[in-house]
This record gives C-alpha cells, structure tokens and sequence, in this order.
C-alpha cells in the first residue's frame, strides 16, 4: 500500500505541476497583453519583496511533514492533533506581526529600486500582496500536514484548483482594475484554497477541531529545534529570489525584471516538474528513519538515477525550445528572455540533481552541509551580483546568480557523497552516456535553428523540428534500462 500511495503521490504531483504551468503560461500571456511587461516586473519585484515573510514559516513547514509523519508512523493520533494547531497558532500570530512590521520596510525599499511613476500603484498593491502571503504560508502549514499523512493527492488538488481560480479571477479583474485585479484575485484564491485544505486535513485528524485553540509547549519546541536548523536553509532560499530581481531592476530596469521573471518561471516549471514529484519521498524518509533506517540510502541512490534519467534531456529540451516559447508567449523573438533560460537551465539543473541528497538530509534531519551549501548561495548571491550589475550590467547579476547557485548546491551534492561514504562515480548512472550525448546536441544545435526560425517568422519549421528534437531527446530514454524499470514498476505498483 505503501509504495501504492508514493507512486499516486508523484503523479498527481506531475498533474499538478503541469496544470499549474499551464495556467500560469495563459495568466503571464494575458497579463503581457492587458498590463504589460513594466507593470509585470512591478507585480514580480512586490512578491519578491514580501516573500521575505517565508523566513518565519519555511522551518515549520518542513518540520510539520516530518513529525507528522514521525507520530502517525507511531499512532499518536492527538500528538498529531497538538502539532497542527501549535504550528498554526504559532505561525499566525508571528507572521502577522511581521508582516505589520515589514509593511513601511518594503514601501522604503520600493522607493529605492523603483521609478518614481510607478510608485503609487507598487504601493497600493503591497498590502494585498502581504495578506495574501500571510494567507498562504498558513495554507502551506495545512497542506504540509496532508503531506506528512502521505496525502499529497489532496494537496495537488488543491494547488491545481487555485492555479485555475486565479487565472479565472485575473481574467475577470484585471482588465477594469488592473494590478488591484490581479491583487484582488491573489487574496481570493488564497483564502479559499486555505479553507478548502483545512477541512480535508480535518477529514484526516478527527480531533482537530474548526479553529485551532490547543498550543503545546513541548511540542513547539521540538519543531522549534528542527526548524532553527533549517531556518538558515530557508533564509538564503528566500533571499536569493527577491535580491536578484532588485539588483536586476537597479541595474537593468524594469523590463529586463519582467524577462528574467518569465524565463524563471519557464525553467522553474519543469525544475518542478521533477523536484516536486521527488519530495514527496519526504514523508517517505522521515518515517523510514523511524521504522527502517538501512533503507534510507536506497532511496537516494534510485531517487538519483531516476532525476538524472528525467532532468537532463528535460533541462536540453526546455532550452532549445526558448526561442519558441519566446515567440509564443511575448509575440516576437526576445533575445533577453532566451539568453536567461540558457542560463537558468544551467544552474537548475545542478540544484535538481542535488535534490535527492537534499531530501534524504532533510527527512532524517542531518541539515548541516545543506544549510552551508545554501548560506554560501546567498551571501555570494548578494555580494557579488552587487559588484557585477554595479560595473557590468543586468545580464552579469544573472550571470553571478547562476554561478552562485551551481556552486551552493554543489556543496551539498558532495558533502552528501563524503559524509555518507557514497563514490562519486555514483553522480554518473550507468548507461547513460546516450542521454548526455543527444542532451548536448539538441542544445547546441536546436537552439540556433530555433532561434532562426523565430527571428525571421519561419512558421512550418518549428513543428518539424521540434519534432525532431522530441525523437532525438526520446530515442535514448527509450533504450535505457530506466525506462523500462520505471515502466515495469508503474504498471505493477499502481492502484487498480
């Protein structure tokens, strides 16, 4: 039943991520054609700006997946009750404390990065933005309890149906109201996609009861140790978002923001893809080191070779592809947004091949090398893009950016390797020499033709060559041995 649920879990998770990015590629297509790419990069700088509220919840989050998959793997039913509603109360409050504080902070630093005609309208969106965000950060300690019960078919329900209600919203109210519609939207679907996921959380806990009143000492503290460790982790992951954007924006303006958003989210969308039908090991880990600890480097060495068999010929495909997506999305060839995809994919795709390292160190609590290798992304993330866009311009803030990612989650791909004695000839799969290979050339010769194509409106060939490029990437995937595992085991694991 249990390896039933994990495969359900991974992929209603693919479901999710790509009915997600779907919406979100209509939603960023509409908003382009309604409000424009300027007011675009003002909505991404504003997000960016108050996500720094996440550094309060991000260790509470983590920590409710893995102790509440440490006391349901102990049927400790009204320690799993406690847990909930302590995390809740605890993170409510503290947040809405913060955010009341950060609310003149972010109005300051708005003033600095942003032209001054663009203030009003930066401002009169923030506090939405902020009470959307305390919203969903207390929606996220819901879902991360249906995660540790290992139901995270309903937490990608939920997810899906708010990407649809706010690509619905958006369509509705930003045309007569522009960023305050899609504000508007934001908070709406954040309040409902919260109630919706706490009362089937309460489906999954009897005792919880309608509104949270039970705060446990002890049991705060215990997440509270857990989460202190990963507090680091989480700081340097939500920092490094919101500083690159404003270096960006100081140094190569608004528009150059709105591309680099873009391209971000093109390559985010299929990193997740991967990462996120990955993570629902999780809950998997934390209950194994209770139950089974010799298992644990089993699921690092196949959750391995399965994302380096998924994320390569996936991270060549998705830039080859850019000039299209460019085409498509923003009406015409846009070198900026292509040249930061190719970027981009660079430095995600060493971060998805630490994630099985990542996952396994975070369920069984070992964070010290993931909170070294992300600190170090961080800090060098801020220093040198400063110096970068400072002399050389926006296109080196994304240069340095990428440079500081691969180097930080490298850290933690070979501290992992070190620590638990594992040879680094694992980073390598068997067999896959045929996979990097056509990896490589459908980057380095699809993009150019691609490109061509855009630039001069060839419309025929793009469909041919993407054709092409699908049964160069596919043709060595069908041949390993991991396609045929993974089919094997999908048909005979899955729920009849």
């Amino acid at each position: 039943m249990e390896k039933k649920q994990i495969l359900l879990n991974a992929l209603t998770t693919l479901v999710q991520v790509v009915g997600t990015a779907g919406a979100l590629f209509f939603l960023y297509r509409f908003l382009i054609r309604t409000i424009g790419i300027e007011r675009l990069g003002i909505w991404s700088l504003v997000l960016a700006t108050t996500s720094v509220v996440t550094l309060a919840n991000q260790g509470f989050s983590t920590s409710i997946v893995k102790f509440v998959a440490k006391y349901v793997a102990k049927q400790q039913a009204e320690d799993v009750s406690a847990l909930v509603q302590t995390a809740l109360l605890s993170i409510g409050i503290g947040l809405a404390v913060i955010s009341i504080g950060l609310y003149p902070a972010a109005r300051w630093f708005l003033r600095i990065v942003l032209p001054r005609a663009y203030l009003a309208e930066a401002a009169a969106i923030l506090p939405y933005a902020l009470a959307s965000l305390w919203i969903n950060l207390l929606a996220g300690i819901v879902q991360a309890g249906l995660a540790g019960h290992e139901l995270i078919t309903h937490r990608n329900y939920v997810v899906l149906g708010s990407s649809v209600g706010y690509l619905v919203l958006a369509w509705l109210f930003v045309p007569p109201f522009g960023l305050l519609g899609l504000a508007y939207s934001q908070t709406i679907v954040a309040a409902g996609g919260f109630l919706i996921a706490w009362v089937l959380l309460r489906r999954c806990i009897p005792l919880l009861p309608f509104i949270p009143r039970r705060w446990s000492l002890a049991l705060f503290r215990e997440m509270a140790n857990y989460g202190l460790q990963f507090q680091l982790i989480t700081i340097s992951q939500a920092v490094r978002e919101p500083a690159t954007k404003a270096l960006l924006a100081k140094f190569g303006g608004l528009a150059m923001t709105g591309f680099y958003d873009m391209a971000m989210r093109w390559v985010i969308t299929f990193r997740e893809l991967i990462v996120q039908a990955n993570q629902v090991l999780v809950p998997t880990v934390a209950s194994l080191q209770e139950r089974d600890p010799r298992s644990v480097p089993v699921i690092y060495r196949e959750s391995y070779r399965l994302i380096f068999f998924l994320a390569v010929p996936t991270f060549a495909f998705l830039t080859a592809m850019a000039p299209v997506v460019s085409r498509i999305w923003l009406g015409h060839y846009e070198p900026l947004f292509v040249r930061f995809v190719g970027l981009l994919a660079v430095g995600w795709l060493v971060n998805i091949l630490s994630n099985p390292a990542y996952v396994v160190d975070v369920g069984t609590g070992k964070l010290k090398w993931v909170s070294i290798g992300c600190g170090v992304t961080a800090i060098l993330n801020i220093s040198i893009g400063f110096v970068a866009g400072k002399y050389l311009g926006g296109d080196a803030v994304v240069v340095s950016s990428v440079g500081c990612l691969i180097l930080g989650y490298a850290i933690v791909l070979a501290s992992y390797h070190l620590t638990n004695r594992v040879p680094f000839a694992a980073l390598w799969p068997n067999k896959s020499a045929g996979i990097l290979a056509s990896s490589l050339v459908a980057a380095l010769i699809f993009l150019p033709l691609f490109r061509a194509s855009a630039r001069f409106r060839l419309f025929p060939f793009p469909i041919a060559a993407s054709l092409a490029l699908i049964a160069l990437l596919f043709v060595p995937m069908w041949i390993h041995p991991m396609r045929k595992r993974l089919m094997d085991w999908v048909l005979s694991r899955s729920p009849a």
